[in-house]
Formats: C-alpha cells, sequence, structure tokens
C-alpha cells in the first residue's frame, strides 16, 4: 500500500513532552482556533495547570511549544478524521458498550472510529490500520498492551511497524495500567517509542489509572467514571477538530471479541462485607442487570429469591 506516503507533510517545530524530552510537531500557519484563554478546549473547559502529577514526569499530558503556546493534534492533522486502534479499553469507549468517545469527540468537530476487540493483542493494531487508513484518517490514538504475550522484542517489532505505518500522522499514545509487573515491559516500549519520534503525544495512563476508584476489581479495566477521565485526558491533547469540523461517529468495524474463556484470569476478589442486601418483590419475574465492563456475564435474579447481595465488579 501506498497510501502513508500521499499526505502532506508539516512543518516541525520543537516541542518539550512531559519530562521525557521528545517532540510533536506543529506551526505557526495553523487554522484560527476558538478564542479563549491559553488551555481551554471548547465543550471541556480549562485544561488542568501543568504542574499536575497524574502524567509521566509530573507534568499534565498537554504538549507545550518552548514559546509557551499549547499544541494540539488538531492544529496539526491534515482533516477532522481520528482512528482509535485498542483492545477492550478503547471498546469500553465506543457506543456498542454505551461508552462516551463518541459523545465526546463530535462536538469537537472529530470524524471518530473507535476500534477495538476484547482479548486481542497488539497483532490487532495492524489489521485496524490496514483495513481503516485506506479511509482516509487524519490522526489516531493508540492503547496496545494490555493482552500482552511477554516478549518485549516482538512487541517493540510490532508496535514501530504499527507507528511507521501510521507515521507522519500526529498519535495520541497511551501506556498501559500495570496490573501485572511485567506490562511495565510494555511501557518501556512505549515510553521509548514516545521519545523517539516527533509526531507521538504521550498519555501516561499507567500513573492515572493508579488514582483509586478508576477501575474495577479486576485492576484492568475503567468504570465508567475512568473511561470519562481518559476521554477527557485524550481530548486535551487531541483538542478542536481542524476544519471542516464537521463531527460524526463512524461506525465500529472491528468486533469480534475473545471468548471469555481465553482471556488472562482476572484478580480475585472477595465479598464485600458492607454490601447491601436487596429484597425482590416476588410478583416481578426476573430482573436482569446488565453488565458495563465489556464482555461482562449478564446475571439474571430470580424471583423465588428473598434476598440478594450485590457486589459490583
Amino acid at each position: 500500500m501506498t497510501f502513508s506516503r500521499r499526505r502532506r507533510r508539516w512543518t516541525l517545530v520543537p516541542l518539550v513532552v512531559s519530562m521525557i524530552g521528545s517532540a510533536a510537531c506543529g506551526g505557526d500557519t495553523a487554522a484560527p482556533r476558538p478564542s479563549g484563554p491559553l488551555g481551554t478546549v471548547a465543550g471541556v473547559g480549562v485544561v488542568p495547570d501543568p504542574s499536575g502529577s497524574d502524567v509521566l514526569g509530573g507534568t499534565s499530558g498537554v504538549t507545550t511549544v518552548a514559546s509557551g503556546r499549547q499544541v494540539t493534534v488538531g492544529e496539526v492533522a491534515d482533516g477532522n478524521k481520528v482512528l482509535f486502534i485498542g483492545d477492550s479499553i478503547f471498546a469500553a469507549l465506543s457506543r456498542r458498550f454505551d461508552g462516551p468517545g463518541c459523545d465526546l469527540l463530535v462536538p469537537l468537530g472529530w470524524r471518530v472510529s473507535i476500534e477495538g476487540e476484547r482479548g486481542k493483542p497488539i497483532d490487532l493494531g495492524l489489521d485496524i490500520i490496514d483495513k481503516k487508513l485506506p479511509q482516509g484518517f487524519d490522526a489516531a490514538v493508540l492503547f496496545l498492551g494490555t493482552n500482552y504475550g511477554r516478549d518485549q522484542a516482538k512487541y517493540r517489532e510490532m508496535l514501530r511497524e504499527i507507528l511507521d505505518t501510521l507515521a507522519p500522522r500526529p498519535v495520541i499514545i497511551l501506556t498501559a495500567t500495570e496490573f501485572k509487573p511485567y506490562i511495565a515491559e510494555v511501557n518501556e516500549v512505549i515510553i521509548d517509542e514516545a521519545a523517539a519520534r516527533d509526531n507521538l503525544w504521550l498519555l501516561d495512563w499507567r500513573i492515572i489509572s493508579r488514582s483509586p476508584g478508576l477501575l474495577w476489581k479486576d485492576g484492568i479495566h475503567p468504570v465508567p467514571a475512568g473511561n470519562e477521565l481518559m476521554m477527557r485526558r485524550i481530548i486535551e491533547m487531541l483538542g478542536m477538530a481542524p476544519a471542516p469540523a464537521d463531527g460524526k461517529c463512524l461506525p465500529s468495524e472491528f468486533t469480534d471479541d475473545a471468548p471469555l474463556a481465553n482471556l488472562p484470569p482476572a484478580a480475585p476478589t472477595t465479598t464485600d462485607p458492607n454490601a447491601t442486601t436487596t429484597t425482590l418483590d416476588p410478583t416481578v419475574t426476573t430482573t436482569t442487570v446488565s453488565p458495563t465492563v465489556p464482555g461482562a456475564t449478564t446475571t439474571t435474579i430470580s424471583p423465588s429469591t428473598t434476598s440478594t447481595t450485590l457486589v459490583s465488579n
């Protein structure tokens, strides 16, 4: 394929990304942005002060030009089509799992496709870009590291192939939650690549996800509040879409989730002694509790049961 060679390149200017000394792309010829204070994103509000400690190196995730002007992906992208490439973490942001991704990005003018499948390794990223890039995407967001095969050399090789194919498009790349010690190998590769490439924005989710209340008990998947926070951090880097800002939620084409039996076991959980007890109305036939984690098992409560203890997972 030759589509990766047909886009125009932008003028590069030195940038400071977190504390790793990498660079991003920008220029003084970018289209005028909506008026407002420095760091304001329409529909989101004022970007947090860069002195925050939730992103790599103790800075906020916002890329900053040496002169102090904040630069977003929207300022350097050639168009407004953005492709999310991930596993179950990104699948949870899509509309097929009632995620918040499109609802937050479309008002900012982005035409967004969120592609992610449960339980898939980094190989999925190559399949996604092979199918989706010919459709004309201008930017990408990556989360590929949860289903790590414990082969760092292979992971590095495949990530580099994905990033090489996406270049020179601007790309936001997220580190993975270190729910197992070996996930640190994934993040080492991601951080190395972010330091070596001037079209990457690094969002250190491994640090952000350590905050209490953001993940389910498996220590991997974000709860709804975690999904909202992840999207807010991504939007800080993505910013407003360039013209034409005709936002649209594009359909997800990758929906072949791996069977639950093929997934790594979740961390063991125990019954919460403070859980509430609910007495069911015997006139009700059945009550179904729908999961909010992609692929979670649906539980049906029998009307013959007098009480049940509900503990969120």
